[in-house]
């Protein structure tokens, strides 16, 4: 994965398309919620220019959008009156920013501690070879 950045920031703008598909489908029931719904919409654009721009700080953000959008998850699939693209909607917007998440900072430590071990095993293999 040469530009795990390009990719996880791709995936976010995804995610952002997919919010403004939701502005169309969603029912808002006060002036209230259509105001954190443009906010959350922003932060997710503004995730995208922070992580296609290499910003360290970004994965805070990242992670207050996967609890959001797993919280507002919980909430919509328990509600009937939602339309079901939303609540698809929803679940790709979860499941999506989650693997952005992932391909940022949980595959480069998983393949980190892969690379320490074979040098580990190279090395004693090497020492045993010699006596």
């Amino acid at each position: 994965m040469k530009n795990k950045y390009s990719l996880s920031s791709n995936l976010i703008l995804i995610t952002f398309l997919i919010g403004i598909v939701n502005l169309f489908f969603y029912d808002y029931k006060s002036t209230q919620e259509l105001v954190i719904f443009i906010s959350i919409l922003i932060a997710r654009y503004l995730l995208f220019i922070l992580i296609k721009r290499r910003f360290e700080w970004s994965k805070y953000l990242l992670v207050l959008i996967i609890v959001r959008s797993v919280y507002r998850l919980v909430v919509v699939m328990g509600n009937v009156d939602i339309h079901p693209v939303t609540k698809i909607n929803l679940s790709l917007q979860a499941i999506i920013s989650i693997l952005a998440f992932a391909i940022l900072f949980i595959v480069p430590k998983l393949k980190g501690r892969i690379n320490e071990r074979r040098r580990y095993l190279s090395a004693t293999r090497v020492s045993s070879a010699q006596h």
